[in-house]
């Protein structure tokens, strides 16, 4: 195990410990960071960068010490430095970019001073690793690949850093989106923080734009074949590791800035155009055609390899760790937790659907694990979001440990959500794995915009669940990799669910005769409060005879204490809600894509009531579709007295028949669970 303590306690210096980790980790070698040497003030990024990372100092017994960017050391850190009870045999190493003779003695003696016996040294300035950048800590170092690291054909995928001031130039944006325009190149843009956003802001918003540190450059650069500089320098270490592992791979690498300082310290890029309204001119007469024969030769510069990862290696005698066995392929799904069991639901009605030796499992809320579990499917717990934690994202980097610990670069993860958390984006990109998004429409109209689909551009394809009626399908994104199927719905009810023996089983669960049942599954009280309708269903079935009123309670659903008062009503936990659905008179329900799509699918008359929170689907468009064609009854959220009223046409008037009977006349899509299941399939071999 490699230890690694910065210098200085300060943002640059833990920014470079952090580049230098995750070169030594991607190399195959077990690292960590003493977790003393992260500064008060981080950002989210390099909390999800460094959390893998982080060990406490005492509970680690590393084989190697390193104190990266010695060369300014501080009296905090020589504290940190006695404070390691390490053995004798336990090297430490000294890293800086010492001037002279006399920085490497005064380093040394101040570590030597400090730990009680002589660390070893290396200095990384020097005529066999020129310092590229002033300031830099930590080694500037990559692995050279042994071809290039390119997609071959059209479109090859082009990264152009261009820093914000030069994106407010005239024209800049207009010139991008001709480049982005071309069917040979795949555009994405690499900017900083205020750059993106001017781009978001701009007419220019569907742009694929890439913040320059929301990924690792390691994993920026999975993303690219080609990478063009622009502007008036390489915008620090970030950006100066991004192009030197873009070379080491065999990418191309353009150096575009206007003082050229890549090709004048002698970078095997190729100079380019100043200007981005000529790049495309020069891609297709310099670049496009050449791509892999110049990526070859740029693996073979002798500059190249001054910031080879094996001198590093070689030079703190540390050996490369055996290659890892090659593990069996698994589908992992990961579902969203939303606030039912709807995203996990449709995943397991496709997981069931896949061929019987599949090998899948689940990444799971514990809102859903008893669910899946009881369907067969293996496991592992993910941390739900909970305002007890510091950070809104601290769940999602707990998250993100497990995915990176659970899954291989041989593994497929299926995601089913509307948003791409932090962790799934990461762990994609970071492993390069085939990535699947289920993405069911209907959004509603403050949910579309560039920010909400810019994450697609991780996944090699998208499910597109359908809607039961063609006007509520819209199509978000376009392209080869977008993939519709019918709905995803469940059509076999349980083999002992036949309604009269339900019914006649529920008779004697509750002790009392059932003439009319009513089922209720309005949510779980965190989208959309339901209390007053759910009361009054309660109030107007108390005074039926022989009448059983269940109500579904979702896991974390917010139970009313009222419910428990009435002597028809009774709340109930399971997950067998379309055969409970079959067998009743009635059903009241919310208007998600699973329990509409069910009823519908099994002749279920019902009066649905959307809920309405921003960041759900369109309930209300969903069960005006169905209303409209008399396969339902819409009642709003504010109607109880239509409530009331449709409660009794459906129960006394003939309604609930009439309902059902234009339900089994009704044509729908052919489900589309086989078709997800088979291009999922596809996926993991592709």
């Amino acid at each position: 195990m490699i230890l690694l303590i910065s210098g200085q306690k300060s943002a640059r210096a833990f920014d470079g410990l952090l580049l230098f980790a995750t070169q030594l980790d991607r190399r195959g070698h077990s690292v960590t960071i003493d977790a003393r040497c992260m500064p008060d003030e981080v950002t989210k990024q390099q909390k999800f960068e460094a959390a893998p990372f982080l060990v406490d100092h005492q509970e680690v017994s590393p084989d190697i010490v390193l104190v990266v960017g010695a060369d300014a050391i501080s009296d905090e850190v020589q504290v940190f430095l006695r404070a390691l009870q390490l053995d004798a045999d336990v090297p430490i190493w000294t890293l800086g970019y010492f001037a002279d003779r006399q920085d490497e003695i005064t380093a040394q003696n101040k570590i030597a001073y400090t730990i009680g016996r002589e660390p070893k040294l290396l200095n990384l300035a020097g005529p066999q690793r020129p310092a590229l950048l002033e300031g830099c800590s930590a080694p500037l170092t990559f692995q050279i690949a042994e071809t290039p690291d390119q997609q071959a054909g059209d479109p090859a995928r082009l990264i152009v850093y261009v820093p914000f001031e030069d994106l407010e130039e005239p024209g800049v944006l207009q010139d991008l989106a001709r480049i982005g325009y071309s069917a040979k190149i795949k555009l994405h843009v690499l900017t900083n923080g205020k750059g993106k956003e001017l781009i978001r802001q701009s007419r220019y918003g569907v742009l694929s734009v890439f913040g320059y540190s929301e990924l690792p450059p390691a994993d920026i650069m999975n993303y690219a074949d080609i990478v063009a500089f622009f502007g008036g320098g390489i915008a620090g270490e970030r950006m100066m590791a991004l192009a030197l592992g873009a070379m080491g791979a065999g990418k191309v690498v353009i150096d575009c800035t206007g003082p050229a300082v890549l090709t004048t310290d002698g970078a095997p890029a190729l100079k380019g155009p100043e200007h981005v309204h000529s790049l495309s001119a020069y891609l297709e007469d310099v670049v496009l055609d050449n791509r892999l024969e110049i990526g070859r030769r740029i693996q073979k510069s002798d500059w190249l390899r001054q910031f080879d990862l094996k001198k590093i290696e070689q030079d703190l005698r540390v050996t490369q760790p055996e290659a890892r066995p090659a593990e069996t392929s698994r589908t992992v799904y990961f579902p969203t937790n939303g606030n039912g069991l709807g995203h996990a639901q449709r995943c397991a009605l496709i997981g069931e659907a896949m061929s019987m030796d599949s090998n899948l499992s689940f990444a799971a809320f514990p809102s859903c694990i008893d669910m899946l579990q009881s369907r067969g499917f293996a496991c592992t717990p993910m941390v739900s979001r909970s305002v007890e934690h510091d950070d809104p994202y601290a769940a999602d980097l707990v998250n993100h440990l497990r995915l990176r610990d659970l899954l291989s670069q041989s593994d497929q993860l299926v995601f089913d959500g509307g948003y791409v958390f932090d962790s799934v984006y990461r762990v994609i990109s970071a492993l390069q794995i085939p990535a699947i998004w289920i993405r069911r429409g209907l959004w509603q109209a403050g949910q579309i915009h560039p920010t909400a689909l810019e994450r697609e551009r991780v996944f090699s394809r998208v499910i597109v669940p359908q809607e039961a009626f063609d006007e509520l399908n819209t199509d978000y994104s376009t392209g080869g990799s977008v993939h519709h199927v019918g709905p995803i719905v469940r059509l076999n009810a349980s083999s002992d669910a036949d309604p009269a023996e339900l019914r006649a089983r529920l008779s004697a669960h509750f002790g009392k005769p059932i003439e009319t049942l009513v089922v209720t599954m309005l949510g779980g009280g965190v989208a959309s409060d339901r209390t007053a309708q759910t009361q009054l269903l309660c109030s107007l079935l108390e005074q039926r005879k022989d009448c059983l009123h269940l109500v579904i309670a979702w896991p974390n659903a917010v139970i009313a204490d009222g419910l428990h008062g009435w002597n028809n009503t009774q709340v109930v936990r399971t997950s067998h809600t379309q055969d409970l659905c079959r067998a009743a008179d009635l059903t009241v329900s919310a208007v998600g894509y699973n329990s509409f799509h069910e009823i519908l699918y099994a002749n279920v008359p019902s009066i649905l009531i959307p809920q309405s929170a921003p960041y759900l689907d369109d309930q209300e468009r969903r069960a005006r579709a169905a209303a409209d064609r008399g396969l339902a009854t819409l009642v709003l959220e504010s109607e109880l007295l239509t409530l009331e009223r449709e409660v009794s046409a459906f129960l006394d008037d003939g309604k609930a028949d009439d309902i059902r009977a234009a339900l089994a006349q009704t044509a729908l899509p052919d489900p589309g669970n086989l078709a997800a299941a088979t291009l999922i399939e596809e996926g993991l071999g592709a």
